[in-house]
């Protein structure tokens, strides 16, 4: 059965070592992320696998000590080198992390859904002119920049592969006062026109600091807490082995918090939940390994 764990926590490893690094570049795929749901359940598939095999090892082994039979094989494991597995975990639980934070990065609420809409029926952006100004443009003070930034109701002709249609847009950003004739960014499927026609923001903070900021920081500071917990953990293998032994109050409890991290970071695989909860469900997953981590530490 040594053997039937080893394979069974081997392929745990394999496989939620590659839904982490699906995970580290959300921008890729917008939800449903069918990839990431399906390694996700082949990760959650093996490491059953690896309790069920380890739950009839320890039986064995139980039942062996019973009847005083003092074979070797029967006698505790013996001291195992877990010098890689160290390794595995140190950067294993800091990129888990990260790509669980990472899940937060992106469109979201109904402008997300919509533009996923959108990429699936292979739309585009589009550069419409201006047919004409519906009433008096206001001066947009948001504070984003210096420029004299204008919102104003426009009416634009956008030739979809039906027929050209009149489409009306409320909110239209330009910088400076808009007139007939100039063009704008906009975004919209040819053959689908009931999805709708929406402007490409020209200023979208949030997009920029997902990708430009949040994402490479992530990126960046991963491999330094994986390799500082790789070190902590190779300096502690002797712990590392002892925890390679199944113990159901030590594994089980684990378990079940890698499980909760999941469920929390499912909505944003699945769906484009708010701003402020899916950085919520982000952040709430990302501590997930860190404290099976914990608990594993402290009870192995």
């Amino acid at each position: 059965m040594r053997t039937g764990t080893r394979l069974t926590g081997w392929a745990t490893l394999f496989t939620g070592g590659v839904a982490t690094l699906v995970g580290l570049f959300p921008l890729r795929e917008l939800p449903p992320k069918r990839q990431e749901l399906w390694l996700l359940c082949a990760t959650a598939a093996c490491a059953l696998g690896w309790l069920l095999a380890s739950a009839v090892a320890r039986a064995r082994r139980r039942a062996a000590l019973r009847r005083r039979i003092r074979r070797r094989r029967h006698e505790p494991w013996p001291a195992r080198s877990s010098y890689l597995l160290s390794w595995v975990l140190g950067f294993g639980i800091a990129f888990t992390s990260a790509a669980a934070l990472c899940q937060g990065v992106g469109p979201d609420g109904a402008d997300g859904r919509w533009l996923a809409t959108l990429r699936r029926a292979h739309g585009g952006t589009f550069e419409i002119p201006v047919r004409r100004i519906v009433g008096e443009p206001r001066r947009a003070d948001d504070g984003v920049d210096d420029t004299e930034a204008y919102l104003s109701t426009v009416v634009v002709t956008v030739p979809f592969q039906d027929g050209a249609r009149q489409v009306t847009l409320d909110g239209v950003r330009t910088h400076g006062r808009p007139e007939a004739g100039r063009t704008l960014q906009l975004r919209y499927v040819p053959d689908r026109p009931e999805l709708g026609v929406r402007q490409v923001p020209d200023n979208d903070i949030g997009s920029f600091a997902g990708r430009i900021v949040v994402l490479p920081a992530l990126w960046l500071l991963a491999p330094v807490v994986g390799l500082l917990t790789a070190l902590a953990l190779h300096r502690n293998e002797a712990a590392v082995r002892r925890a390679r032994r199944f113990e159901p109050w030590v594994h089980l409890p684990a378990a079940l918090l890698l499980l909760c991290g999941a469920a929390l970071v499912t909505p944003l695989l699945l769906g484009f939940p708010s701003t402020a909860t899916g950085w919520a469900l982000a952040a709430a997953a990302a501590t997930t390994p860190w404290l099976a981590l914990a608990w594993v530490a402290r009870t192995s």
